[in-house]
């Protein structure tokens, strides 16, 4: 998941919840608090990512999808492919699927459809898939879709709605980042992205509208969020719904069939309305003069008809007075109007109605016109107001007067009526109060069970975590001890591999026991005599590797004389070393080493005289064999010391091989008065072995390690 495409405020809001959750205060606490708990990543995103939503949300869009569909559809030979993204809990494309399935209950020729809903939010696409919802989820679906798709089933939680598995086929849900684009590379005729790129920046916008464009078909219908802003200039969409959010791809190079249905179903009204305002700014006014109307603005409108007026007294001698009274009193009607606009005072701009017309004059491009008063006249005298001659003015007072007092009574009685009105709301309000409280009660205790259920809720939940922590204990060891069991059967296999080398070593042994069989009776008569050490072994190893090594088989020994010309070996070798024990016997001072390689501890046991053809087999009789070897070529008996290595525990426990060959081995060097100078013996593992002669320095390296590492 790109951080980068979201807006920072809202990304760091989402951060400081999850902190102030965990009583963090700095961002290195939350960083290694996520190091720590690793599932903390999967809370995070569940908070991240917002799924606010419900069952047709915003319904005026869904009922003008509906208008696009009728026409959309009309001649579609091929399923209708709408795609949902980002789906969120998959409420928008159940109600798409609903609307769908209406229109083919009541169409036959409404083809098939395919609805795809893809979301980033793992779990909120698992709530999805199993399609059941609580009550706000369909506090907006109209009832006849809800009994419909939907069975009710109540819980302990409150009545849940699961939708039926008709609708749920209709929809695909897959995870995937929209932004990055969609991977299964479809074309759709519709596309539901609503309010998804409010949450992103400028550059994210960019990428995702590119992405849209490009997996819907021309004509397609693209349906953007009621919040979020998109400007259609310099793209191939055209905008025919401000208020849904309705873009079409491509629209111009649709067939102007379409084209006019659509302008017809969606723009009738906003351009009816355009109309309606243009018309009560404008009036259409004839011109003889071009045979033609002309569009006058209402505010001009006077202007225009008094212009028209002093052009026709201009070519026209003044012959009618009508008309240059008119003339004077749509002048006097201007100046009112525009002192109106200037002073703003309605009581002090009106003409009063019984002013007495003064004598004037009106000039009208230089020709002076009598308006009939003679002004010479002297002015008459008022009389006086009796009961029999009453003035018209005072009579319209009095009857002016009369009107205002019935005017009143009646205000008084529909003020009486008002108050009685608004008594009976001030019971309704009360009673309404009651209720109020009383409901408020019982949400009180509601809200008292909820969290009662809440707190054993966390307290589960709490066993249940303590559960897995000790289950994730038990699965560590039980892999550790897995580790070591396929490490002892390595080992195990190993050893088999070389019991079975052994037993063919044992046959070939056998075979030369039984050649040299009369050798052997003729030393058993009389004393033991160690054999000549100059005459032909067959336990010694005289050939070397390419490295210049003795490698020392079970049973077997070799020696290096520095001063031998005819040995050019320098180490000394043993791979897997097990239960059986290297001894390395060394006079450095005379520059003589011998090893031995020995399974056994006694050689009591052994038949046909066995032991004396390889007495390196055996504990007792290979310690003293070496001792007399290096004596014989030339070792001081105070100068030799002792390296011992091996002994470990392979098999089971009742198995003590590895002991015994320890304790015989370190028996037979202290009745020779041999000190041991290093050893490395015990433990699990098979070991290798390396004696360098020249630098008198012992290596080890064990099964599970990667390189020799120097004892001695």
């Amino acid at each position: 998941m790109q951080f980068e495409h979201y807006q920072r405020n809202f990304l760091e809001k989402r951060i400081y919840y999850r902190m102030k959750h965990l009583n963090l205060e700095h961002y290195q606490q939350y960083i290694t608090y996520i190091n720590l708990n690793p599932e903390e990543v999967d809370l995070f995103l569940d908070i991240f990512t917002i799924n606010y939503t419900y069952f047709f949300r915003n319904l005026n869009v869904f009922e003008s999808f509906e208008k696009f569909l009728k026409i959309y559809v009309k001649d579609l030979k091929r399923p209708l492919k709408i795609w949902s993204a980002p789906c969120a809990t998959g409420d928008e494309p159940y109600s798409i699927a609903m609307v769908l399935d209406q229109f083919r209950n009541l169409s036959n020729n409404f083809p098939d459809f395919e609805i795809t809903a893809s979301d980033i939010d793992k779990n909120a696409l698992k709530f999805a898939k199993e399609g059941v919802y609580g009550e706000y989820a369909v506090h907006e679906t109209p009832k006849i879709l809800l009994n419909t798709y939907f069975s009710k089933r109540d819980t302990d939680l409150g009545p849940k709605y699961v939708i039926n598995q008709k609708i749920r086929d209709k929809v695909r849900f897959f995870q995937e980042d929209i932004i990055k684009g969609q991977s299964n590379n479809e074309k759709y005729d519709v596309i539901f992205c609503r309010n998804f790129i409010i949450y992103i920046n400028q550059y994210a916008r960019e990428k995702l509208m590119r992405v849209l464009e490009s997996r819907l078909r021309n004509g397609g219908l693209l349906i953007l969020g009621g919040s979020e802003t998109f400007s259609p200039k310099n793209t191939c969409f055209k905008t025919i719904s401000i208020r849904d959010r309705f873009h079409i791809k491509n629209l111009s190079s649709m067939d102007e069939s379409f084209k006019r249905k659509i302008y017809n179903s969606f723009q009738s009204r906003e351009a009816r309305h355009e109309r309606k305002s243009l018309d009560y700014k404008k009036r259409r006014i004839y011109k003889k003069e071009t045979n033609q109307f002309e569009t006058i603005e209402k505010e001009n409108l006077i202007e225009y008809k008094t212009k028209n007026l002093e052009d026709q007294v201009r070519s026209k001698p003044v012959k009618d007075l009508v008309v240059v009274k008119e003339l004077e009193t749509r002048n006097l009607n201007k100046k009112i109007r525009v002192e109106t606009q200037t002073q703003g005072n309605r009581k002090s701009q009106n003409v009063p109605r019984n002013k007495k017309m003064e004598p004037a004059e009106v000039r009208i491009t230089g020709i002076v016109v009598n308006n009939g008063y003679d002004t010479t006249l002297p002015k008459k005298k008022k009389k006086p107001i009796t009961a029999t001659n009453t003035n018209p003015l005072e009579k319209k007072k009095i009857s002016q007067f009369e009107k205002r007092e019935n005017l009143l009574k009646l205000r008084e009685e529909e003020l009486n009526k008002r108050e009685l009105i608004l008594e009976k709301r001030e019971e309704t309000l009360e009673q309404r109060s009651i209720f109020l409280e009383k409901e408020l009660g019982k949400l009180d205790q509601r809200r008292k069970n909820i969290q009662k259920l809440y707190r054993n809720a966390r307290e589960k939940e709490m066993e249940v975590n303590d559960k897995i922590e000790t289950f994730e204990r038990l699965r560590k060891r039980l892999e550790k001890r897995e580790q070591i069991i396929e490490q002892k059967e390595r080992q195990l296999q190993d050893r088999l591999n070389q019991v079975g080398q052994y037993s063919r070593q044992i046959i070939q042994r056998e075979i030369q026991i039984n050649i040299h069989s009369k050798e052997i009776e003729l030393r058993e008569e009389g004393e033991e005599i160690i054999a000549p050490f100059d005459e032909e072994r067959y336990d010694r190893v005289e050939k070397t590797n390419n490295k210049k090594e003795y490698i020392i088989p079970m049973g077997y020994y070799s020696l290096i004389n520095s001063f031998d010309k005819d040995i050019n070996a320098t180490k000394f070798a043993i791979q897997g070393l097990g239960s059986s024990i290297c001894l390395i016997l060394k006079d450095p001072i005379n520059n003589i080493f011998a090893m031995s390689h020995i399974s056994l501890p006694d050689s009591s046991a052994s038949k046909q005289g066995y032991h004396l053809l390889f007495p390196h087999t055996f504990a007792d009789t290979s310690v003293k064999d070496l001792f007399n070897n290096l004596l014989y070529n030339g070792a001081k008996k105070s100068d030799i010391r002792a390296l011992i290595v091996g002994g470990a525990k392979l098999f089971l426990d009742y198995d003590m091989t590895y002991q015994e060959n320890l304790d015989a081995v370190k028996k037979e060097l202290k009745s020779l008065d041999i000190e041991i100078e290093a050893e490395d013996t015990g433990g699990l593992s098979e070991r290798a072995v390396v004696y360098d002669t020249i630098n008198d320095a012992l290596y080890i390296r064990k099964t599970w390690e990667f390189q020799y590492r120097k004892i001695a």
